[in-house]
């Protein structure tokens, strides 16, 4: 669904909280801008949420004591060689 925004001047936190709620649409305040743009779709959000595991692995990893470069491989599941 399509809001005809009627509005003059610069923006304001308040303007944009006052604009109605629409899932399909994303507002953001660029300094004095409104800037509008499609919601973020299922697959970007799986998308960010394996980068978010992957990075929440990797630095468990190394937190417990294994090299970033093995923990890395372990991740990609890859097995590690000694040299």
């Amino acid at each position: 669904m399509s809001v005809a925004i009627d509005h003059t001047g610069p923006w304001t936190v308040a303007d944009v909280l006052a604009l109605p709620e629409d899932r399909a649409v994303r507002y953001e305040l660029l300094g004095e801008s409104l800037i509008k743009s499609p919601a973020l779709g299922f697959r970007h959000q799986r998308a960010s949420f394996r980068l978010h595991e992957a990075v929440r692995r990797y630095r468990g990893e190394v937190r417990a004591g294994v090299r970033p470069s093995e923990a890395a491989h372990r991740l990609r599941g890859v097995a590690s060689r000694r040299t």
